[in-house]
């Protein structure tokens, strides 16, 4: 409900897919947003006990992005289920702005923001991104309040593109208007370019190399260098870069991954990277 706060989080809600690989779909401004919601507690909660909430909370909001669990009897009025979060990640119109709860129904339903599963829920965006490139996925509402806070003018009404709902305009409610939300068919489909099995595979392998690089980082994080780590992460970020546009059929993609991978084996030969299984060394060169 207030624009600068969704660009952080819309990440998350930009699957058109609703699986548990959709948890792990996060923003990489979350963490300077969330704060603000966690700030009051500080003034009531102990330490000990918050940290206990917060991670409980986290690992509770992981197992209910499912569509294999249906309905779960009367603790649907009382928890937050597939069900219930399957609504909040709708883009039909009956399902914008409902069901916030993290672990519990009863504050949406107590607050007027919950929603009952009702018609076929299409995920996504009410705006589809139609892109699998993890930049523009990250940094196209940041560009959109951009754009939009300069071309409105006003003082007041720039600080309400930031502060205000994202289908706010100039004369309209705080949170847009209901009529402007795309209509939903039940035909929409998701977003998925036909690429050959052989790309697909090509990708599947070079992730799953990716994920042991990555794993082999947070164990060793602590006994690197900063430049070393950035480095990593840098390379981790151009090669879900290069995967995204491979899987989008683009024409550059070929020349970005033929980059990527003399990049590799030139870091991999001086060492900067290590995978956790030193028997996979060669066939990683390979």
């Amino acid at each position: 409900e207030v624009n600068i706060l969704w660009a952080a989080h819309q990440v998350h809600h930009s699957s058109e897919d609703y699986n548990l690989f959709t948890a792990l779909r996060q923003s990489v401004l979350q963490k300077y947003t969330s704060w603000m919601f966690n700030l009051p507690m500080a003034l009531f909660i102990p330490p000990s006990v918050f940290a206990v909430h917060l991670q409980f909370n986290l690992l509770y909001q992981f197992w209910i992005h499912t569509e294999v669990i249906t309905k779960l009897g009367p603790l649907e009025w009382i928890l937050n289920t597939p069900s219930h979060h399957r609504v909040h990640h709708g883009r039909n119109p009956y399902c914008i702005d409902k069901n916030y709860g993290g672990t519990l129904i009863i504050w949406d339903r107590i607050f007027g923001t919950f929603e009952a599963e009702d018609a076929k829920v299409v995920y996504g965006l009410t705006h589809p991104v139609n892109s699998f490139d993890p930049i523009m996925l990250q940094l196209r509402p940041l560009a959109h309040i951009w754009n939009t806070f300069w071309a409105t003018p006003g003082f007041w009404n720039k600080l309400s593109v930031i502060f205000k709902g994202p289908g706010w305009g100039p004369g309209k409610p705080r949170l847009g208007l209901p009529e402007e939300i795309p209509v939903i068919t039940g035909k929409e489909v998701p977003f998925n370019p036909h690429v050959p099995v052989y790309l697909n595979c090509y990708a599947l392998v070079h992730f799953a190399v990716i994920v042991d690089l990555y794993t082999e980082l947070l164990a060793s994080v602590t006994m690197l260098s900063q430049g070393t780590v950035l480095m990593r992460i840098g390379f981790i970020i151009l090669s879900l870069l290069s995967f995204g546009l491979l899987m989008e059929n683009k024409s550059k993609a070929g020349i970005l991954e033929i980059i990527r991978c003399l990049v590799f084996i030139g870091v991999y030969k001086l060492g900067y990277f290590r995978s956790q299984f030193s028997f996979l060394g060669y066939a990683y060169e390979v």
